[in-house]
């Protein structure tokens, strides 16, 4: 008995049309969060305590930080004692040139070194030196690097006014002194920084809680980003704050998404390496 089932035969066009509709059709319905490379960022996106993801994104975001590669500026200060610097820094690697009048210090990624000797910049160890002004200025970002731990101390009051508070602290390794301490005072209304208590154990190795404390007085925007123009440093007794022992200003800051010439981190012929600290 004969088939009298009718056959039909698809034209190959036609079969390439279906066959498009269906790939179209598959690819829309995989969402760009079900896919396996878009799921691994969202597993690898830090997360921040609810106060610093506030405070980062008050000051700019650390996402649009971190499209940066170079910070430079001009330093006026009276840290160590008075005195006017250019600094550079590699955002990335976090290498440091600085220059001032009658000397320049430099982090190479693993040396400081300093010319034309150590004697030129004998305000204190140029190790120490080397990335400090640079730290303060990059707050709250530096916040966000990685090994750190936080402690979110909620409500504190400086002299009557009332702050948000978050304590940091690092993790065994991370820097040159691994038990500094910082409890960083956030405005609760902006979320912008304004007070910054900050220990100093590179010198004994001994971890405490006898404060310092920074003030940010002033603030500039650059490239889209809240950073420092004017803070001062003070002494900080009975959760009162003192007499101003340094004070420090920023100007022609520059942000760049271009990477600093490595040549200028590279120590020079004859300067002088200063050593870490051992403890």
């Amino acid at each position: 008995m004969k088939n009298n089932k009718m056959k039909i035969r698809m034209h190959p066009f036609r079969k390439y049309l279906l066959f498009l509709l269906v790939f179209t059709a598959s690819a829309c319905s995989d969402k760009p969060s079900d896919r396996p490379d878009a799921v691994i960022a969202k597993k690898n996106k830090p997360e921040y305590p609810h106060i610093l993801q506030k405070a980062l994104d008050a000051h700019g975001s650390s996402a649009h930080w971190q499209t940066f590669y170079s910070l430079e500026y001009d330093l006026t200060t009276t840290l160590g004692k008075e005195k006017k610097e250019h600094q550079l820094i590699d955002l990335k690697s976090r290498k440091v040139r600085i220059s001032g009048s009658s000397y320049t210090i430099g982090f190479d990624g693993e040396d400081v070194w300093v010319t034309p000797d150590k004697v030129a910049f004998a305000q204190m160890p140029p190790r120490f030196y080397h990335n400090l002004v640079f730290y303060f200025f990059a707050m709250p970002f530096v916040l966000a690097d990685p090994g750190i731990n936080y402690e979110d101390l909620g409500e504190r009051e400086i002299e009557g006014k009332r702050y948000l508070a978050l304590k940091v602290s690092f993790q065994k390794g991370v820097g040159d002194a691994d038990g500094d301490l910082y409890i960083a005072h956030f405005n609760p209304e902006t979320f912008q920084l304004e007070v910054l208590l900050y220990t100093v154990t590179y010198f004994s190795g001994e971890k405490h809680e006898n404060y310092n404390v920074l003030v940010y007085n002033e603030w500039q925007q650059v490239n889209g980003l809240t950073v420092p123009k004017v803070m001062t440093g003070h002494k900080y007794e009975a959760d009162s704050i003192r007499e101003v022992r340094y004070r420090a200003e920023f100007s022609n800051v520059d942000l760049s998404d271009k990477q600093a010439d490595a040549s200028l981190f590279l120590r020079p012929a004859g300067a002088e390496i200063d050593s870490l600290k051992k403890q």
